[in-house]
């Protein structure tokens, strides 16, 4: 499962959380009504100009609204455009119940897009940072919603955060940004340009979600059999372990991957079911090569490491060089001048995937800026038996490339002691890692066609690619085989819904989205006969509930399904994290989408690492998933009426 930056790409116009009102301007185009210039210290001009709100540079230049605005349950759009200048051209300030914060668009030097502060961090350190490229002279759409539960940000009709402020710490960052509260718009040493200025309440008293009337009996006869079924074999566990022992990890463009496609081809003929075939996909092709870390001094040592996905090698005979420990970007930036000719190591402790993924995906390009000659990360993770995590990475394309990889918890965390006791540590890192040519790759799909409705689609499954270490048991072996086990018993016990139910098995998720991209891109005609699609990427334990991202009418409809699934299971939670990456395409062209939700408290001890074989999955546990899937999935696809968009 990647996991980065997050994270997903959703369609605003898919997501409310309430009935919406209808939009009420913020700006009528010709005069500064209703707003004010914030009273910064060196702040620039602001003036209408073409229809355009014009934020002129100077050190920090805003406006603030000086009427009334609701706390929660609102969204705003706006089209926002950076003039002149190289930071952030949209600083919009907006009110949280009780507090503040800001969000950032194209921020520390003019890529950080996310919202500060939460938990003290800004919004260049904390889980809803990502880093886009900004044009200047192209206009961006802005759509911020914040509700009782979320908080969603999109750019351009994409997702850029999705984040749950309950139970967190909310406020501005220190400062004359303060002054721009309740609602307001700044920029930084730029010259910005806003137009198309709008808000909107979300209702008060509309309806949590519809009618949840009751689902036919034989409907829920059939989800019991399921239920059933699933629960009293472990054939998810034997596929799983014949598929994990036969072929190892399943790194794209491998043999590996390769064979095991063609394996589970053979075996859903074999399971009668129908329309079984792979469809292109070209995904990455990196080779991990030969690797080694080794502590020179204070002592010699040979250390645990993986090279993260898409590094490159390091010069024949390793980097050796001094190491230099940091626990974050602001330390980097504060230390550069330290970083030179160094090793970087980014001690950064685990806290949410989200949040510490970072420094996996951006840490060799902070630390090349700085001048460093390789990086290092404390694996992402909360747990460890001195086994380190891999993951993607990626490369700023102006800044100069270096090799980059991941040392155990242990051991990263021992060079912090080390070095913060004023000892000299020397690492020698030698990476072998090679970039090929993009492979050819497939997606699996396999249906069980609809009695009624056979045009109409529920998708369920996982992706079948992993990293090249371990088995890729856990991510995503036991999600793919669980979402196929569904449609194997829906076959063998004769059921067959009302619309189609297909299993897509999706390629390349680990380190492109080809196979999630692949999958739209092919079915583009029917899209919009896709009822459902419901990914499982987040381990096969005990599962708890579901994730679902669509209208309040299907959530309505879903609600029986819940509880079902809670009295049978007890997996009967429901909320709205329901994206996963591939699924995440198809929310971009309207389809509903949900994800199973599993305890997470052991799934990074195995994710990513040597660690993930099918030893670290449990029978009863990955046959429990397999019963809540194929229940969820079956009563959506037998359902009187399609859910609603």
């Amino acid at each position: 499962m990647t996991r980065l930056l997050v994270f997903g790409f959703l369609l605003a116009a898919l997501l409310p959380t309430r009935m919406c009102a209808e939009w009420k301007p913020l700006f009528d185009g010709s005069s500064l009504n209703g707003w004010t210039p914030t009273p910064f210290g060196g702040a620039g001009e602001v003036e209408v100009k073409d229809g355009q709100l014009v934020l002129n540079q100077g050190i920090l230049t805003g406006i603030t609204w000086t009427n009334s605005f609701p706390t929660n349950e609102y969204e705003i759009e706006l089209e926002a455009q950076r003039v002149l200048g190289i930071d952030f051209f949209c600083g919009l300030t907006f009110p949280v119940n009780d507090t503040h914060l800001t969000l950032v668009l194209g921020g520390w030097g003019g890529s950080v897009v996310g919202l500060s502060n939460i938990d003290g961090e800004s919004a260049n350190q904390n889980e809803t940072t990502s880093l886009q490229r900004f044009e200047s002279g192209r206009w961006y759409g802005v759509r911020l919603r914040v509700a009782s539960t979320n908080i969603s940000v999109w750019l351009d009709r994409e997702q850029v955060v999705n984040f749950d402020p309950r139970g967190r710490k909310l406020a501005l960052r220190a400062g004359e940004i303060e002054l721009n509260k309740p609602l307001g718009v700044a920029t930084w040493s730029t010259a910005g340009a806003l137009r198309k200025f709008r808000w909107r309440p979300l209702a008060e008293g509309a309806p949590a979600g519809g009618s949840g009337a009751a689902l036919p009996a034989e409907t829920v006869a059939a989800m019991e059999s399921l239920v059933r079924a699933a629960t009293n074999s472990h054939a998810a566990w034997d596929r799983l372990a014949l598929l994990c022992d036969t072929f190892g990890p399943r790194p794209t463009g491998s043999t590996n991957l390769e064979s095991a496609l063609d394996w589970i081809l053979a075996r859903m003929k074999e399971d009668g079911l129908e329309n079984v075939r792979g469809e292109p996909v070209k995904v990455p092709h990196w080779v991990r090569g030969e690797e080694s870390a080794e502590m020179i001094a204070p002592r010699p040592e040979r250390l645990p490491v993986l090279g993260l996905g898409g590094t490159i090698a390091t010069p024949p005979g390793g980097v050796t060089a001094e190491v230099l420990v940091v626990t974050n970007f602001t330390e980097l930036t504060n230390r550069a001048a330290e970083a030179r000719g160094r090793i970087v190591l980014f001690n950064a402790p685990f806290t949410r995937y989200g949040e510490t993924v970072r420094y996996r995906w951006a840490g060799a390009s902070e630390a090349a800026k700085a001048g460093a000659v390789a990086s290092l990360v404390r694996s992402v993770g909360d747990y460890s038996l001195r086994t380190p995590h891999t993951g993607a990475m990626g490369y700023d394309t102006n800044v100069a490339r270096i090799p980059h990889a991941a040392l155990a918890s242990e051991d990263a965390s021992r060079i912090g002691r080390l070095v913060a006791r004023g000892q000299k540590v020397t690492l020698r890192l030698s990476l072998s890692a090679q970039t090929l040519p993009e492979a050819d790759g497939r997606n699996i799909v396999a249906e069980i066609r609809g009695r009624e409705h056979p045009e109409e689609i529920v998708v369920v499954g996982g992706h079948i690619d992993s990293w090249d270490v371990g088995q890729g048991a856990q991510d995503d072996g036991g999600g793919c085989v669980a979402a196929w086990e569904a449609l194997r018993l829906m076959k063998k016990l004769g059921l067959r819904p009302r619309r189609t139910v297909r299993c897509v098995l999706w390629t390349g998720e680990e380190n492109s989205g080809g196979g999630g991209r692949a999958y739209r891109d092919a079915h583009l005609g029917e899209l919009d006969r896709h009822v459902l699609a419901i990914e499982s990427d987040n381990g096969t334990f005990r599962p708890v509930g579901f994730g679902f991202v669509g209208s309040d009418a299907a959530r309505g409809l879903l609600r029986p399904v819940h509880e079902f699934l809670g009295a049978a299971l007890d997996a009967g939670k429901a909320d709205n994290a329901g994206l996963e990456a591939d699924t995440s395409h198809l929310l971009q062209k309207g389809v509903p989408v949900m994800a199973i939700h599993v305890p997470d408290g052991r799934y990074f001890r195995y994710h990513h690492t040597e660690a993930d074989t099918v030893d670290a999955v449990d029978p009863d546990d990955l046959a429990r998933c397999s019963a809540a899937l194929a229940a969820m999935v079956y009563a959506v696809a037998d359902m009187p009426e399609r859910l609603p968009r």
